[in-house]
């Protein structure tokens, strides 16, 4: 009965929010009068230009982008107008504080996170901290336990016999593995091998932004109400809960009986959070891992999906590749100093990043208070503003022929300007947006790039891999996102060769 009683209050808000966001478009619209507009002009014409969008964005925000050059534009969402700014405002971007555009209320508005994730993930983001300072710097003590979980996921997903040509759909396989190898740094061994956990947290994106879809369509005061019965919050924590609580009990006690000399204390995310001391319930924790498996597994899995198609597509790189792991991985081993000379193996996933994209809208913000650019476009108050991600790095005053594939691009270009910082696979830059930029770029970008890396070289090292009989995009538009296509396939054996 009760959720009848829901389905028919959400109908009816349903209702009243398009009619209201009719009304609130039209206001909006006027606001925005000075600033160019991309698509069907009218309010039923900016209707039909935002469904199209959220199948066909990047060909609409391309479309704006070449017709403005560089002048902003704005396009329709079904909620709002966005404005789309270029490579010209990033540092306009870069240099407003977040009481100007704000990261935090663009996400809030959209993932709904003091419902989805719950108020303590929000009112206290220590984690990113951690993920700054300890998982950074300490890269090189978790390294060998991913690269080990990195194998045995591999082994164990792609189950393949010996000289066998297997089909497997590459972004389900990639997600398993990446999720695995990233829950050996979060919460350690066993855990990051139990089924069920990584279940929970393979299926986390879908479910939040679903329920933060669901959230958008209520207005503020109603939230609270709507979140007890739109998101399954409590239910993903005591689930979570139920597979922490015996880990975090016992290395409470071993912290108290050992303190400072514990000798084999775990080197992973959990143990961090527990040494800051601010949460020590599995309630609080399980909200915490849960939250850094949402900002960690997804975006990984999307950028290697692509990056494995990628390969399978140009398989004239795969010996090249090969050549380079195999002989400074077989002096160095698996180590960060290994990794860092693999400048093929960055410069390919560099360019996968960069052909392939993760948004044909990035770096969104939302304007807190009325803000005029170094351009003089007037933004105001309560306006979305993205970068045109996707056009940027397809800009032939940017890239040389920008449309094709060059997976040596990057290195050519360190070998050409004598810079290798600027173009490794971490560094962020006005015309380099994968990981954002300015004071919301991706803090664990660094340990991000080190999975891609260790998944690629294993994979490149152990696996033949080719396409198989049935060709597909690499990637899919859905609204603003470029995600990895769910429906491509690539064939993969084990190499007969090693």
């Amino acid at each position: 009965m009760g959720d009848i009683l829901f389905s028919s209050s959400l109908l009816c808000v349903g209702v009243s929010a398009l009619v209201a966001v009719g009304v609130y478009r039209a206001s909006e619209s006027r606001n925005l009068n000075h600033i160019p507009s991309v698509g069907s002009f009218g309010p039923l014409g900016s209707y039909w230009t935002a469904i199209k969008s959220l199948t066909n964005s990047p060909k609409i925000v391309q479309e704006g982008y070449n017709k403005y050059k560089a002048a902003a534009f704005k396009i329709p969402n079904l909620g709002h107008w966005v404005v789309v700014l270029n490579r010209d405002h990033v540092d306009d971007i870069i240099r407003a504080s977040d009481k100007e555009l704000s990261f935090h209320a663009a996400i809030d508005d959209y993932v709904r996170p003091v419902y989805t994730f719950g108020r303590q993930i929000i009112d206290d983001a220590y984690h990113y901290s951690i993920m700054k300072s300890q998982l950074t710097h300490d890269l090189s003590a978790v390294l060998p336990d991913v690269a080990d979980e990195i194998a045995a996921a591999l082994d164990e997903t792609l189950d393949l016999t010996e000289n066998e040509w297997k089909c497997v759909p590459v972004l389900e396989t990639v997600e398993k593995v990446v999720c695995r190898a990233a829950n050996r740094a979060f919460v350690g061994y066993p855990l990051c091998r139990d089924s069920d956990w990584i279940e929970l947290n393979m299926q986390l994106t879908n479910a939040i932004i679903k329920e933060g879809l669901i959230l958008s369509l209520f207005p503020k005061f109603m939230l609270p109400l709507a979140a007890r019965f739109a998101t399954k919050t409590t239910n993903r924590v005591k689930h979570g809960a139920r597979h922490l609580s015996p880990i975090i009990t016992e290395r409470l006690k071993r912290m108290e009986e050992y303190g400072e000399k514990w000798t084999d204390k775990p080197d992973d995310f959990l143990q961090w959070c527990l040494d800051e001391g601010k949460e020590m319930s599995a309630d609080l924790l399980a909200a915490r891992m849960l939250a850094i498996n949402f900002a960690a597994t997804h975006t990984t899995s999307n950028t290697f999906a692509q990056t494995l198609y990628c390969l399978a597509a140009n398989p004239q790189y795969i010996q090249p590749l090969r050549e380079e792991v195999q002989t400074i991985v077989g002096k160095d081993g698996w180590t960060k100093e290994a990794l860092a000379k693999l400048r093929k193996v960055e410069s390919f996933l560099k360019e996968a990043q960069r052909f392939e994209g993760n948004a044909s809208l990035g770096i969104k913000r939302r304007a807190l208070k009325d803000i005029t650019l170094s351009d003089v476009t007037f933004i105001p108050k309560g306006t979305y503003v993205c970068v045109a991600s996707h056009a940027i790095h397809h800009d032939p005053r940017i890239y040389e022929d920008p449309d094709t594939f060059d997976p040596y691009r990057y290195m050519k270009l360190q070998e050409k300007q004598g810079d290798s910082s600027r173009y490794q696979l971490v560094a962020v830059s006005p015309e380099s947006l994968m990981f954002g930029i300015g004071k919301a770029v991706c803090p664990g970008r660094f340990f991000a790039a080190m999975m891609l890396k260790l998944m690629f070289a294993q994979i490149i090292l152990s696996y033949d891999l080719k396409l198989g009989d049935i060709s597909y995009s690499a990637s899919v538009g859905i609204g603003p996102a470029i995600v990895a296509n769910s429906s491509a396939k690539v064939m993969l054996r084990r190499r007969s060769d090693e």
